[in-house]
């Protein structure tokens, strides 16, 4: 009896260390997603890496700036990222013309948010839609294979 046990010994650390394997596979890629504005009127978008594979995608957005709300947009898009439908008056991106965005709004100054999102394989582009940031380059790529 003591001899299967042994056989079976190993068999069960080899179970383990797949299942073990198997959950870290199974999380899901992450991107840091960095809002920010400076005090000379630049803004910026930065994505800690552009390219991540089809599935569900784990996004950490911080907000940097001390005195303005961001947001972080995600929508498919072949185009240029800088040729969203925008609506000059309100200086932001039509977003009832957008058909499959998903996103973050109103992050407040300092605020850390996670969000998971499933993307399918295609080229993103990633904003900041309040008034006049979209403009101001709070843009980025993103491309899913």
């Amino acid at each position: 009896m003591r001899r299967s046990f042994m056989m079976c010994h190993p068999l069960i650390a080899l179970s383990l260390a797949l299942a073990s394997a198997a959950a870290i596979a199974s999380e899901p890629p992450s991107v840091t997603v960095k809002l920010a504005n400076q005090n000379n009127g630049t803004m910026s978008l930065t994505l800690s890496r552009n390219t991540v594979p089809a599935g569900p995608v784990e996004f950490t957005i911080e907000n940097l700036s001390s005195n303005m709300k961001h947001e972080f947009m995600i929508e498919p898009w072949k185009g240029n990222s800088a040729a969203l439908p925008y609506d000059t008056k309100t200086q932001q991106v039509e977003e009832d013309k957008l058909t499959k965005m998903v996103g973050v709004e109103d992050l407040n100054p300092h605020e850390t948010v996670t969000a998971r999102f499933v993307l399918k394989p295609g080229r993103y582009v990633t904003f900041c839609n309040e008034p006049g940031h979209y403009k101001a380059h709070m843009v980025a790529t993103l491309t899913v294979k």
